[in-house]
Parts: C-alpha cells; structure tokens; sequence
C-alpha cells in the first residue's frame, strides 16, 4: 500500500519557482494535491481542475473578492501552477484537489507587506530608520504568522488521514517542519523537495528568518540594532533600486543576484550562505 507524501516547498514570488513546480504536476503521478491557495476558492480550482477556460476562472476569481491581495500579482505568481492543474482531473478522474490556504494567513500577508511598504517608505525619504517600529512589526508578522502556519499545518494532516494509503503533493511556500514531524512521526513516507534552488533570501527574508531564529534559539525578540539597521538598508536598496524599476519580481530578483553575489553579498550579510538557500534533498 502506498502511504506518500512529497512536500514541493517554493519561494513565495518567483514565478520561475511555480512554473518549475508545474512542470514537477505534470510529469509526476499522485492521487492527491494540496495546493497553497484560499480554501473559498476551491470550488472554482475543481470547476478549472475538470476543463474550465483560464480566462473564465480567473474572472470569477475576481468577481468573488476573495482575494485582498491584487489579482495581478497573485496572478503573476501563480499561472504556472493554474494552467498545470487545468484539464487535470480530465486526466486523472480520481484526482483530489484541497486548497489549503487559510484565508487570514492571504489577509495577514497584504497587511504587513502594507506595513513593512510604509516604513520603507519613510526610510527612503529620511533616510532614518526607526528600529523599534520596525521590531515591532517583524515580531507580530511572526507571531501571527506562526499561529496560522499551525493551523494550516494541522488542517493538512487531518485531511491527509482519511487519505492514508494513497500518494500525495503538497506544495508549500514555507518549510513545514511541525507537519514533517507529523508525517514522520506516524510513518508516512516523506519527501521533501525544493523547487528552486540555490535561492538567496532577499533582505527583508533574512530579517525576517535572523528574528525567528532568535525568538526560537536565545528567547529574545529580535537581533541586535545594528543587524536591523544594515538588514533594513539593504531592503530600502533593494526595492528602490530594483523593485520599482524592474517590470516585474523575477527581472528584479535576478538583476539583484548579478549585482549583489560576484560583491561579497555573503559577507555583507554576515551569515553564511548554507543560511541563505534552500538545498535540493530528496
């Protein structure tokens, strides 16, 4: 009896990383998939899982106001992974298809991106960073995010029981360390991949990593000052220099690593760089 789980974990918004973890849906065989998308839009993946054109899915995506953030950058993002799943239960009619996403944790991420979006903002313009303000929103983005992630964790596993002896998908944006303990735990065959790799967190990625690393490891609520202040910086560059200017996140991404890599990016960062990728392992 097959009892597998294969766990895709991808960047959040390079779109590079969803058409690869396309082409992984396409050559790859399951009976069951969990995709990283609001639970209320499951309805309308099943309607385009069994043949619905892609324009229609997306205007009835947009009519049901579902989704804070911007359709068209939720768009960008994810279409790979979209058109992967169009037709697919035509293919394979016993196919399962569970959007997972708890609708809070969408609406939490827009807030704080708002957030985080105001502060770079004024550090742009004074050029002065205030670094309790910017603890203060990194630590409750934590906090509440981890409430969330826990919920989704655990939505997954309770579903994944009534499918037990059957192969499974599940692709993530976030390393799911509490549900491969799950997983493990109950001796349910668990391969982790990763879509993208080497990927090199941004900035604002290794604040946001550094902070929990210290709330989990030391018990303290942030990193030093300094780290802030240089982490902060950076971010402020990154956006200014090549968010804005760029026509979308992969062009400013990568413009980024040509940049930033060949000019010591790892020692600027003063964290080596096994702490700013993600590994392929089987």
């Amino acid at each position: 009896m097959i009892n597998e789980i294969e766990i895709l974990v991808l960047p959040h918004n390079l779109r590079i990383a969803s058409e690869r973890a396309a082409a992984f849906l396409r050559s790859f065989d399951f009976d069951v998939l969990y995709l990283n998308i609001p639970r209320e839009l499951g309805i309308l993946i099943e309607d385009l899982a069994l043949g619905a054109p892609y324009e229609e899915f997306i205007n009835r995506v947009s009519e049901s106001g579902i989704l804070r953030e911007l359709l068209v950058s939720w768009e960008y993002r994810i279409k790979p992974i979209l058109l992967a799943v169009r037709g697919l239960k035509i293919r394979k009619p016993h196919l399962e298809i569970i959007c997972y996403r708890n609708r809070k944790l969408e609406n939490l991420s827009v807030e704080k991106s708002e957030e985080i979006a105001a502060l770079t903002l004024r550090v742009s313009i004074t050029g002065r960073i205030d670094v309790e303000e910017w603890k203060s929103v990194v630590y409750r983005m934590l906090c509440e995010t981890a409430m969330l992630t826990n919920e989704e964790d655990s939505y997954i596993y309770e579903d994944w029981i009534r499918h037990s002896g059957k192969r499974a998908i599940l692709l993530m944006d976030y390393l799911p360390k509490r549900l491969l303990n799950e997983f493990k735990k109950n001796g349910v065959k668990t391969i982790l991949r990763y879509a993208f790799t080497p990927y090199y967190f941004t900035p604002l990625e290794v604040l946001m990593r550094e902070t929990a690393m210290a709330l989990e490891e030391k018990g303290k609520s942030s990193i030093d000052n300094e780290r802030i202040e240089m982490l902060v910086r950076m971010h402020v560059e990154f956006i200014r220099d090549y968010i804005l200017v760029s026509e979308n996140y992969d062009e400013a991404y990568f413009k980024w690593l040509r940049d930033k890599l060949p000019s010591g990016i790892a020692s600027s960062f003063h964290t080596s760089l096994s702490g700013l990728r993600l590994d392929s392992r089987p």
